[in-house]
């Protein structure tokens, strides 16, 4: 849990939810994507998103029940892995983030997609094959919402100045948020 201090020194209070690679789905293909880390057995789950890719990898969920109504100063964390040691051509990635919040018992509309764009994100050089590089992008929800909220955010590559050719993969979102 975080805190911090508000402007009239009240402190607030921050919760998340967090939730992996296998909570998103793409609408195309039926499962996340996995990379192996090493020569080891271990392998990292993420939504693997090739230059070019224009899938959505959303989520859905119910806005918990102690978030403050009409939060204006919820977050949205994604971690993103990169391997490019085989050095392929580019070195900037963008990624949008789109997000809907929806009243319990009202109509879900797609005119209230709110979304903002991350661009030219730089591409670090990895040390090794199959050893990643890891970025956390985060976003500012502008969106209001009450507890109970249906809510969907949703992530997608979108081209970038010099974009790298590789992929970039999806390992999980983190939705913070003010908690009463």
């Amino acid at each position: 849990m975080l805190y911090s201090i508000y402007r009239d020194h009240k402190i607030l209070k921050y919760k998340s939810l967090i939730f992996n690679a296998g909570n998103m789905n793409d609408a195309n293909t039926t499962g996340s994507d996995t990379a192996q880390l090493g020569g080891s057995g271990i392998f990292i789950l993420g939504w693997l998103m090739p230059q070019g890719d224009t899938d959505e990898y959303s989520l859905t969920f119910s806005v918990p029940k102690d978030a403050r109504k009409g939060n204006h100063k919820s977050r949205v964390f994604v971690h993103l892995i990169s391997d490019n040691s085989s050095i392929p051509m580019g070195d900037r990635f963008s990624i949008r983030l789109s997000s809907l919040f929806t009243k319990a018992n009202d109509v879900i509309d797609i005119a209230n997609l709110s979304t903002v764009n991350r661009e030219n994100i730089l591409v670090q050089t990895s040390p090794g094959s199959q050893q990643y590089n890891h970025y956390v992008i985060e976003f500012f929800l502008d969106d209001f919402f009450h507890a109970e909220d249906f809510a969907l955010l949703s992530i997608a590559r979108i081209p970038a100045f010099n974009d790298y050719a590789g992929a970039i993969a999806i390992t999980s979102i983190e939705f913070r948020y003010i908690c009463c």
